[in-house]
């Protein structure tokens, strides 16, 4: 995890997502973004228009908040630990 670089940490949590069975989205819009469940389906929904690093600390806050209900690498875990807001 060492020397990872911010999109390459922003790809893997995304990853565990969608291996978790959410999708992500980045929309563009006037909000913050975060982790949702509507009706059956599990969606993170992310601003496509911040940067790299906001879309990851925003990703990871999002992990962060249903880690419970995901099933994470110990490295995703640490990712988890170090971006969440």
């Amino acid at each position: 995890m060492l020397g990872m670089s911010t999109k390459g940490a922003l790809s893997q949590l995304e990853a565990a997502f969608r291996r978790n069975g959410y999708e992500v989205r980045y929309v563009k819009g006037p909000f913050r973004g975060g982790a949702c469940r509507v009706i059956d389906r599990r969606l993170v929904v992310i601003n496509s228009l911040y940067p790299p690093a906001g879309r990851l600390r925003l990703l990871a806050s999002a992990a962060a908040m249903v880690k419970d209900r995901l099933e994470l690498t110990s490295e995703e875990v640490a990712l988890i630990e170090r971006y969440a807001l």
